[in-house]
């Protein structure tokens, strides 16, 4: 037997016992091949090519939130953080900036940048974070052995949206690692582990604050009185570091809804950015008027999506955090191709409950392969490619969310349909 055909015999033997990993990892593992051989090809321009197009802007997500952190950072630079993480930024800070001489006319935040105490505090925190999502994710993953190394690999450490986030230097990576912290211990029958978990989603939420809506995984249980807890714990957890800061919640609300008002739109990373450029930069409606639409879209959203997250109780688990996460990436907040990794624990969680090739189940599975899959970005025509590709990775994630409400919302209406028949019925 040759090489290539024991090849061909391991792989059919991993597709029968598990053709929907096996699937999954193949697609992620064609679409590296073909990055690669398009970096080679394009001399690594196909890969600067997924990047922030301001290549001067690399890391600065980091090292800009260091610097709003020193003084005033709600009131002079009108950060649209938490508090919790503004604290962190602030102590990191006080290590880093020693060893900065600044030029005039230079920023703190690329002074820092280029000190090799800068650089290497960011290596060091990014890489002990990636480390620990990869001990968090092996808590959640059923598979074992190689298969377990193969689905971070491709999945999460050569995905699109954590290369991306490490190229910003945003802080989502450390956030996701407490949402799987939360994930992997809020229906603990200990109480303290449970009660650790509500802490890690408070830190996850006092990191980019949106990771709160986890919260409706306790209340779609029924379970008032812890859900009562874990509110109270995510809440001291996101408003007590206010005290360090020179903000309030009132400040970081401003904040928020001055940034997210008016979006650049070269592509669209959630429903605001794609409602802005559809009513006011092909149509020309008036920003007030699309504002409006806007918030009333994401509203509606929203709302029919927690209302099937409580209420349709056959919905399988991973559909729901599915449809929590596509709240997260699509509904709340500032888009960014990044917080595609919010998808993460969803498609962890469908790849240890579905182990048959369904038609429904290849939908879904081709649907995250292409939401995480690493795509190179040639540059056509002086296109601006990361925009593109997070466009379409976004329209793809509307897909993954309209079939999800129109599973939950057509069960809740059959149902609600049935009710009064049934009870003509029984009397």
């Amino acid at each position: 037997m040759t090489a290539w055909e024991r090849i061909k015999e391991r792989y059919r033997g991993e597709y029968e016992r598990n053709p929907v990993l096996t699937l999954l990892l193949t697609i992620l593992i064609v679409f590296f091949l073909v990055f690669v051989i398009a970096a080679v090809i394009t001399g690594g321009d196909s890969v600067l090519g997924i990047f922030f197009y301001d290549r001067k802007d690399t890391f600065m997500d980091f090292f800009n939130s260091v610097m709003h952190a020193q003084e005033g950072p709600y009131d002079n630079w009108h950060v649209i953080y938490p508090p919790l993480i503004v604290v962190f930024y602030s102590i990191v800070g006080r290590f880093m900036i020693p060893y900065v001489e600044t030029k005039p006319g230079e920023l703190l935040s690329f002074a820092l940048r280029n000190t090799q105490m800068g650089l290497l505090t960011y290596v060091f925190i990014t890489l002990m974070t990636v480390f620990v999502l990869y001990l968090v994710v092996s808590r959640l993953m059923e598979e074992r052995g190689i298969r377990k190394e193969l689905v971070f690999a491709f999945l999460v450490f050569l995905s699109f949206p954590l290369v991306y986030a490490f190229e910003r230097g945003n802080s989502i990576i450390l956030a996701l690692v407490f949402c799987f912290a939360f994930l992997l211990g809020y229906r603990s029958e200990n109480k303290y582990v449970r009660y650790a978990s509500y802490i890690a989603l408070g830190i996850a939420a006092g990191i980019k604050l949106y990771p709160a809506i986890l919260w409706l995984l306790i209340l779609r249980d029924r379970n008032y009185k812890e859900s009562a807890i874990c509110f109270a714990i995510v809440s001291a957890v996101l408003l007590l570091p206010f005290i360090f800061t020179d903000g309030t919640p009132l400040t970081l609300v401003h904040n928020v809804f001055t940034y997210t008002g008016s979006p650049d739109t070269y592509g669209f990373a959630n429903l605001n950015q794609l409602i802005f450029g559809v009513f006011r930069d092909l149509i020309g409606v008036a920003v007030g008027t699309v504002q409006i639409i806007s918030y009333a879209v994401i509203g509606i959203f929203t709302l029919l999506s927690f209302i099937v997250i409580l209420f349709d109780k056959e919905m399988k688990f991973w559909k729901v955090v599915t449809l929590l996460g596509c709240n997260l990436v699509l509904g709340l907040g500032v888009g960014g191709i990044y917080q595609m990794l919010y998808m993460l624990p969803a498609v962890l969680l469908f790849l240890n409950a579905e182990r048959t090739l369904s038609r429904e189940n290849l939908f879904y599975l081709v649907s995250f392969a292409l939401v995480f899959a690493l795509v190179p970005g040639i540059m056509p025509f002086d296109i601006l490619p990361s925009p593109i590709i997070g466009s379409f990775k976004a329209a793809i994630l509307i897909l993954i969310s309209a079939a999800l409400l129109r599973e939950g919302l057509g069960r809740l209406w059959r149902k609600r349909a049935a009710t009064p028949a049934d009870a003509c019925c029984d009397k």
